[in-house]
């Protein structure tokens, strides 16, 4: 899920935030592979896991136990464990064991079933190929993909595979068909598995049988089914109801990441919410509690680049509400600090290089408007240099492209009012071009024709300006910015009576508008 966010600096610039609990999808080309169910024998020893919550997966590792997530357990109601060809029926006795940090239960079932070798997940390597078997849209499917890394906190393997919660709790297996990881998390195009040598220390601890409805009294399970509730609220933007689930959530273990996580992207939802109706200090206070929880998740799993991510937006929007300029340039700074630890933790994903850029691109502003040109040129190229890399990582993308063209004209403006008119021309000219490949991907992006109207408006070419921003102004009809710089370039052409309409309707919607 994805936020454009538009601020002014005489021209318009998309940013792109992550922020979504099920952590969204990047620009980033798909090298899993799905092998069609046709083409396949079903593998029996992988069950489906069937609930209220819906269907997911799970496999024997005892002749009479299952394992899954706790996540898959947690929620009421009766929990059926299904034969692949749906012909037998386990029925789900109770719990014998259970890891609240790597999400794993094991579950004593009638009847027996066949079990998954484990592998030494210590010997996981990077671009290792791995394979999945499960139930993702309840339908039994095997998706291939590689290893991507392995988180140093807690070794959780991360893999470049597509998948989605019918996957949850099913195994992960290496070349040998060994179980080498079990499906947990999904942060869109990749995914987490759980070692399976937290499953083999798991399986050692192996105890009692406690009875499910028992067991889901215990606190931090109930705090599993308050955070699925609160994630399922936030999903349906029902911000105010999720951060009342997660409250409870964190109340009942305080150490749940991904309830700080939700809360905070549910805080900063609130916050964007708040500043649309120009309540700018209960924005601000809102973006505080959010970076405040990113921040948990932070400590709580300090590889998580998607929570520093999320606290990055949350410091550039708490920038962009900041009077004093001297504040504003600091918290972007903070969150150009944040988005390159993004980069440092994934270096594949787009948005932190297209998002980091921009902050740059605002402290430039700030540096330009106070005389300081050296400071703001340096600004100015190493935004145009993110751009290029996130252009290079996803071609297809094209707020990168707009957002480098606006990063050109800006330095082009640096040298041009000095007197090098040549630099500056070669920099609008270079707009121009990256706003027509924007076009070219997205015909109905209004920041594309905006801005390369401008550009073309410097560079004399008018009548092109002009065309550019009715085609911006027909997909952005109450942008005051459009019909402010169309009045300009009509007045320009000496359509004198056309360019004041331009000017006053401009006004109505932006009295501040021609001042920036």
């Amino acid at each position: 899920m994805k936020q454009h966010i538009k601020f002014s600096l005489g021209l318009l610039v998309i940013l792109c935030f992550l922020f979504s609990c099920a952590r969204p999808p990047q620009q980033i080309i798909e090298t899993s592979q799905v092998v069609p169910e046709s083409g396949t024998t079903r593998d029996f020893r992988v069950i489906r896991m069937e609930g209220e919550f819906g269907v997911a997966s799970g496999f024997f590792v005892d002749q009479d136990k299952i394992a899954t997530n706790i996540h898959v357990a947690a929620y009421p109601g009766v929990i059926f464990a299904r034969s692949p060809d749906q012909k037998t029926i386990w029925t789900v006795e109770g719990i014998t064991a259970f890891d609240v940090k790597n999400d794993l239960v094991i579950l004593k079932v009638s009847g027996k079933g066949v079990l998954f070798p484990l592998a030494d997940s210590d010997t996981v390597k990077v671009s290792d190929i791995v394979m999945t078997a499960g139930y993702p849209d309840g339908k039994y499917r095997i998706t291939k993909g590689t290893v991507y890394g392995i988180r140093g906190s807690d070794k959780w393997i991360q893999m470049r595979i597509e998948l989605s919660g019918g996957n949850s709790g099913g195994p992960v297996q290496n070349s040998k068909g060994q179980v080498i990881g079990i499906v947990s998390g999904v942060e869109m195009p990749y995914s987490y598995a759980i070692p399976s040598n937290a499953l083999r220390t798991l399986l050692t601890h192996s105890g009692p049988i406690e009875r499910l409805t028992q067991w889901r009294k215990r606190e931090p399970i109930r705090a599993y089914v308050y955070s699925v509730q609160g994630q399922m609220k936030y999903n349906t933007n029902h911000y105010d109801e999720a951060i009342a689930d997660l409250d409870k959530a964190i109340e009942l273990n305080p150490k749940k990441a991904d309830a700080y996580y939700n809360r905070g992207l549910s805080r900063l939802r609130l916050g964007d919410l708040e500043s649309e109706k120009g309540n700018t200090e209960k924005a601000r206070r809102l973006y505080e509690a959010g970076i405040a929880d990113s921040t948990q998740a932070i400590k709580l799993i300090p590889e998580d680049a998607f929570a520093y991510h999320n606290r990055a937006g949350g410091k550039f929007r708490f920038a962009q509400s900041e009077i004093d300029i001297a504040k504003a340039q600091r918290y972007y700074q903070d969150a150009i600090n944040d988005w390159t630890q993004v980069i440092k933790l994934n270096s594949e994903l787009v948005d932190p290089y297209n998002n980091r850029a921009a902050a740059k691109i605002n402290i430039g502003e700030s540096k330009t408007a106070q005389g300081n040109i050296s400071a703001a040129q340096e600004l100015y190229v190493s935004a145009i240099q993110d751009y290029t890399k996130a252009i290079q990582l996803n071609p297809e993308y094209p707020d990168p492209y707009i957002n480098r063209g606006y990063a050109q004209f800006r330095l082009g403006k640096t040298k041009g009012d000095p007197g090098d008119i040549d630099g500056a021309e070669a920099l609008y000219r270079a707009t121009v071009r990256d706003c027509t490949q924007a076009i070219q991907l997205n015909p109905e992006n209004a920041a594309a024709y905006g801005n390369r109207g401008v550009a073309r408006a410097a560079l004399g070419n008018t009548e092109g300006a002009i065309e550019d921003f009715d085609a911006a102004l027909r997909l952005d009809p109450e942008n005051a910015e459009y019909f402010h710089e169309r009045g300009v370039a009509k007045e320009a052409l000496g359509q004198h009576k056309s360019a004041k309409a331009d000017f006053e309707k401009a006004k109505e919607l932006d009295p501040n508008v021609g001042q920036r």
